[in-house]
């Protein structure tokens, strides 16, 4: 379904391209159809992760535990930073030269390795979560996500400065598309444990608090993208050349579920939701272009 656009955007090109005479070579601009390809490393900015979901349970390390009778929590509410590593970035282009200025349609992805770093977490209605006074329980909980992958189709417009350097094509360009965003391994669990000497007991037991998930978060947004490069000729019908990238999404939402919770006894459907907000990426690659015909 993502690839779905592709057709729609190559059928825009199309009919922006005449099946006319091509403009070979006028101010020393290339002309016609073209393919290329592109290789390259990226570097994103940190995310702001949100989650929430309707947990009714009061934890044992929480003040609420020790009231009689324990009360139902309002749901939880949770951020993390979600740093980018340097990662890796591809594209397959295909366009067509109008004189200085051309339009090209472009398949991309990008992949970063993350680091989640918790922040705070606190009642679905924003109340702080107090610690329970004198307790001797301690929560375990660790949260990871394996890689950020996007993958994007979008139609850039540029605008080429043939001539400026010799050899050597300077341009600027700008597009917009739809990207598919896949937060892998989305890991999240939790267990509780009583750290007294003679060991507290609970009915239920502590085990019974624990919670677990692993997902693969997914979600399709709008991606828009500057450009600015170089293009050298060094004859015939192939361009190699350098290309700057910044590109950003919209923000991502998806819903995940549990491999095991406690509210899996009121509620076995129980789900979370989390947000992220929009990715800003910087992408360097090296490029090249086969022109068609001519």
């Amino acid at each position: 379904m993502f690839l779905a656009p592709v057709a729609g955007i190559a059928a825009l090109v199309a009919l922006a391209c005449p099946a006319a005479a091509q403009d070979s070579g006028r101010d020393g601009a290339d002309a016609g159809w073209y393919i290329g390809a592109g290789l390259g490393a990226n570097r994103g900015s940190t995310l702001d992760q949100e989650g929430w979901n309707q947990d009714s349970f009061c934890y044992p390390d929480a003040a609420c535990f020790d009231q009689d009778p324990v009360p139902l929590a309002p749901g939880y509410r949770w951020h993390y930073d979600v740093g980018l590593d340097g990662g890796a970035a591809f594209e397959l282009t295909a366009g067509r030269y109008f004189g200085r200025t051309r339009l090209e349609l472009a398949l991309a992805q990008q992949r970063n390795d993350t680091s989640q770093m918790f922040r705070d977490i606190a009642y679905y209605d924003g109340t702080a979560i107090r610690p329970r006074p004198g307790g001797t329980v301690e929560s375990n909980g660790r949260a990871t996500i394996d890689h950020l992958r996007v993958r994007s189709v979008s139609l850039d417009a540029y605008y080429d400065f043939p001539g400026a350097w010799g050899a050597i094509t300077p341009y600027a360009g700008a597009g917009l598309g739809l990207a598919s965003v896949r937060f892998a391994n989305v890991f999240y669990a939790s267990d509780y444990q009583d750290t007294s000497a003679g060991g507290e007991t609970y009915d239920p037991p502590l085990s019974f608090y624990n919670s677990a998930q692993n997902n693969d978060l997914d979600d399709r947004v709008v991606v828009w993208r500057l450009h600015a490069g170089a293009d050298y000729n060094p004859g015939g019908k192939v361009r190699v050349g350098l290309k700057l990238t910044w590109s950003a999404t919209g923000d991502f939402e998806d819903i995940g579920d549990y491999e095991y919770h406690p509210m899996h006894q009121l509620d076995p459907d129980l789900t979370n939701t989390n947000t992220f907000s929009g990715t800003r990426n910087w992408t360097l690659m090296l490029t090249v272009k086969r022109l068609i015909g001519n």
